[in-house]
């Protein structure tokens, strides 16, 4: 369909800038998937960043009648794949592409990958809060079935399943008054000990089968809204 003939329905290309300044939300890739291999996870994430770049531009619409929500005057800057010859050397260029998000004023918005991606999003944060709001406080919801708070591999290799462990872990996040919730998690999928060290680390399990009530009507908004 040509250009002319989408006049009337814009898509969500319409929203693509060039220039950070100004940019509401900024699309960083992380195309690693080596922490998912690690942690016994099947490969090929790494080809998420390409794929989310090729369907964005024609997603929409970008005015929603439905909800009266229009998009339009959102601006949404592409700052490029966190580059690196490792997983490691990934997940830095990967908080400092975030962290420069951040600094400019826009919203980071991350596509993977592997989800050892998490800790750097969070450090970035952490690292831009320390510096420039240290009285906020932070929270953050991981909405999964499983908990990503295993150890790293005994040679301290970082992972996709070891994230939130290293957030827990992080002195940032306790100054910063850190609240973490584990949202739609599923005991089936997570080790008793790794329930018990988010726990004992001051965090929330919301466990799947309690989002529901005994009607069987769902419960995750309100739940998740209250973990808001």
């Amino acid at each position: 369909m040509s250009d002319s003939a989408r006049l009337d329905d814009p898509r969500l290309g319409s929203v693509l800038v060039d220039s950070l300044e100004g940019s509401h939300v900024a699309l960083i890739g992380f195309p690693f998937d080596e922490g998912t291999i690690l942690n016994g996870g099947r490969e090929g994430g790494r080809l998420g960043p390409e794929a989310f770049r090729r369907f964005l531009p024609k997603m929409g619409a970008a005015i929603n009648p439905e909800y009266g929500v229009d998009l339009r005057k959102l601006r949404v800057v592409e700052l490029g794949d966190a580059q690196g010859d490792s997983a490691e050397s990934g997940r830095e260029a990967l908080q400092a592409l975030v962290l420069r998000a951040l600094t400019a004023g826009a919203l980071p918005f991350c596509v993977g990958g592997s989800n050892d991606q998490s800790y750097p999003n969070a450090s970035a944060l952490l690292a831009h809060l320390s510096k420039h709001k240290p009285d906020a406080r932070v929270g953050v919801i991981n909405i999964d079935a499983h908990l990503d708070v295993r150890p790293p591999l005994p040679d301290g290799r970082h992972h996709s399943g070891s994230p939130f462990r290293r957030l827990l872990e992080d002195p940032r996040f306790a100054a910063l008054g850190g609240t973490f919730i584990e949202f739609a998690a599923q005991g089936s999928q997570c080790a008793a000990a790794h329930a018990d060290y988010v726990t004992s680390k001051g965090g929330r399990i919301e466990w799947l089968s309690g989002l529901r009530d005994e009607h069987g009507q769902s419960l995750a908004l309100s739940r998740f809204s209250k973990a808001l």
